[in-house]
């Protein structure tokens, strides 16, 4: 841990230089292409999933516009879309200073880093990175950190967010990313390479956190945690080296600053390396300006990046940032625009027959506009059904159409915490999401790969329950 704050430390550093030197944002002409997608910011660290109401959602970091480097990161957005394409700025629902102690030092630098959220039973959680500069700016070696990770909650991507827990014990370092699997149980993972179950409060941990295998010492931030066909895709931001040689870029001598990924069969892993996921800034971009004098974009020069990925109606997409938006602002691409003057990109991420990633093809273009030809709720032709423990209930011909990301029931009966399953085919079929009953009303829960014609089965475990108003909704926007 003592290596990762001293590696902090530098980019810290080299973002502090990197700061002092920005060029100011003089150009205000449209920015000509469409990624990013974001162009009236700066934008980074986008968390982005599908939320209750059919749109992808996303919470991003916000990099100042008069730059200043990673320390001058205070604040955080909400935006949305229905197509990934365009998108709507839902303004600012955190800032440090909902969550600086008023008696904090004058001296200490606070900032939030890159954060994710999690829609659960009615309220959305935000998993915050607080960094802590102490004193005045100093030397590398003398530079004092602290790092550790809080919640916040909500009633509304809309509204305000308000701290739940200002420090979740036990964590240490950045990057939070937060999973529910198909069972219901929700992970935090975090720092390097850290992780561990949530209880129901979602600031507390069954259990102890451990440290993931993950088969890489290249591992150094950015961890994010999708499924896939079954599988557990860890992805992360690579250690890399500082400095990038305009004459050549592609310096085999030189560690890349890359996405790469770890598969693994449980959410806790053992994980296998399993590839590159994004090549570095710039490295592949067709039909986009070039650097003058050289064959490569503008922010091929710049490193740092931060990965999130999303599922929307048959088609994954990868979230990430790069400088171009700096350079068209700063100086219409004649320069690389700032590193710590990021902005949100989207492009689509594939994967082979065997389940390994695709490398994705970055885009000036972007993604085209998802169009979706369905209703926001398909219901259930189910009344009610008494279930005892391990007993099931199935529903025939199932149009779940290119994707539901959600489902809700009514239960009634309970005695106990128990389960319901959403099964395909079978009460042991594919499991694509599981509710968690704890007394009699309303539950629901997200779901993973809930599309196509299906047999749908509800299966109870752990007791007995009547379930009614079964539905799948999240597949349109409303």
């Amino acid at each position: 841990m003592k290596k990762r704050f001293l590696f902090l430390s530098l980019c810290m550093a080299l973002a502090g230089t990197v700061g002092a030197q920005v060029k100011k944002n003089v150009n205000t002409d449209p920015y000509p292409y469409g990624n990013p997608v974001i162009r009236h910011m700066y934008t980074a660290d986008a968390a982005p999933h599908v939320m209750p109401d059919g749109r992808v959602w996303m919470i991003t970091s916000v990099d100042h516009e008069n730059g200043g480097g990673y320390s001058t990161m205070h604040c955080y957005h909400a935006f949305s879309s229905s197509d990934m394409v365009n998108w709507t700025d839902h303004g600012e629902i955190f800032h440090v200073n909902d969550i600086r102690p008023k008696d904090a030092p004058a001296s200490d630098k606070w900032a939030v880093w890159a954060p994710d959220f999690i829609y659960k039973d009615g309220k959305y959680y935000l998993y915050i990175p607080i960094r802590i500069q102490h004193g005045a700016e100093s030397s590398q070696e003398k530079r004092k950190v602290t790092a550790y990770l809080a919640v916040a909650e909500s009633n509304s991507l809309t509204e305000r967010f308000k701290v739940l827990a200002p420090q979740i014990k036990e964590t240490r370092g950045i990057d939070p990313a937060v999973f529910r699997d198909t069972d219901g149980k929700i992970y935090l993972y975090w720092g390097s390479h850290m992780a561990a179950q949530l209880k129901d409060n979602m600031y507390e941990f069954v259990g102890k956190p451990v440290k993931l295998d993950v088969d890489t010492d290249r591992f150094m931030e950015a961890i994010w945690m999708n499924k896939h066909d079954g599988k557990y895709y860890l992805s992360y931001h690579t250690k890399y080296g500082n400095k990038i040689d305009r004459k050549q870029p592609d310096d085999p001598n030189r560690k890349p600053s890359e996405l790469a990924y770890s598969v693994g069969d449980s959410p806790m892993g053992p994980f296998k390396y399993g590839g590159v996921m994004n090549y570095e800034l710039g490295v592949g971009v067709k039909n986009g300006p070039k650097l003058p004098g050289y064959d490569y974009v503008p922010w091929r020069l710049t490193q740092s990046n931060h990965g999130g990925i999303v599922e929307y109606h048959g088609q994954e997409y990868l979230f990430y940032h790069t400088s171009a938006l700096s350079s068209w602002r700063q100086d219409r691409f004649k320069g690389p625009g700032t590193w710590t003057q990021r902005s949100v990109c989207i492009d689509k991420l594939n994967y082979r027959k065997d389940g390994s990633i695709v490398p994705v093809k970055q885009t000036i273009e972007g993604v085209a506009a998802v169009k979706i030809n369905q209703p926001a709720v398909v219901n259930l032709a189910l009344k009610q059904a008494a279930l005892s423990d391990g007993e099931s209930v199935s529903v025939s011909k199932v149009n779940l159409g290119t994707g539901y990301y959600y489902f809700s029931a009514e239960v009634s009966g309970v005695k106990a915490p128990l389960k319901i399953e959403i099964r395909t085919g079978s009460a042991d079929g594919k499991l694509l999401g599981t509710l968690l009953a704890k007394k009699d009303g309303y539950v629901d829960t997200s779901l993973i790969d809930a599309n196509g014609k299906q047999t749908i089965c509800l299966k109870a475990v752990g007791g007995d329950v009547q379930v009614s108003a079964c539905r799948f909704f999240a597949g349109n926007v409303k």
